[in-house]
């Protein structure tokens, strides 16, 4: 697009422009995290676009700015992929009940870090587009995804009852149910509670928050999550 071809150029005012859209598509994507109330929010994505950004810049810089200096660019984006890779590592939670949680947005992290890297080269256009792409993900795919995670059979189980007896009761449940399941295991609480955790799958589809909602009620129970 011609409109974006001067942002090539090696000129202050062409870096600036780099930078400023790295700015405005790290901030759309971390935005959205922001407003979902993730750890890896507007500021985080913010700065690690720009920070790409720069690294790119740089690395023109270093080639374009001296002469007789032969290196090569891909290099400084290369480990700025890696770099951010444990940044995105830092984002991950792993919850008591053994789920993991914020892989999404780590991946949204990274992906923002290399639209970074496609704004200091000057490919604006493409970052915003990335940026949108990303943003489609977030929304659109999202509610897709909490859809099939609500229908489908296949689900890991965890419940806290309050003593090891009335385990049984709980396994009752399941197999009127007709709910297979394996890997289970029994531990104890700091507060005395016995913890069940299994993986299970049930017979059809949609028959998930009608099993959690049997498991709820019981009065042995005292924390049941499906995930």
């Amino acid at each position: 697009m011609e409109l974006f071809e001067g942002l090539r150029t090696f000129s202050f005012g062409a870096l600036a422009l780099r930078l400023l859209g790295a700015l405005v598509c790290g901030a759309l994507v971390g935005l959205d995290r922001e407003m979902r109330n993730k750890k890896a929010g507007l500021k985080t994505h913010v700065l690690v676009c720009l920070g790409a950004a720069l690294c790119m810049i740089v690395s023109e810089c270093i080639i374009l700015g001296r002469d007789g200096v032969t290196t090569d660019a891909t290099r400084i984006a290369a480990n700025v992929v890696t770099g951010v890779g444990f940044l995105c590592a830092a984002s991950l939670i792993t919850r008591g009940n053994g789920s993991l949680h914020g892989l999404t947005t780590a991946a949204g992290l990274w992906s923002t870090a290399v639209i970074g890297l496609a704004c200091g080269t000057g490919w604006l256009e493409v970052g915003l587009l990335t940026a949108i792409m990303i943003l489609l993900v977030f929304s659109l795919l999202g509610r897709v995804d909490a859809y099939i995670e609500r229908i489908s059979r296949g689900f890991d189980l965890y419940a806290e009852v309050t003593d090891y007896e009335e385990v049984s009761c709980l396994l009752d449940v399941l197999h009127s149910h007709d709910v297979s399941f394996s890997g289970l295991t029994v531990s104890k609480s700091p507060v005395g509670t016995a913890i069940v955790q299994l993986s299970a799958t049930t017979q059809h589809l949609g028959e998930k928050e009608a099993l959690a909602e049997s498991l709820r009620v019981l009065d042995c129970t005292r924390y049941v999550e499906m995930f």
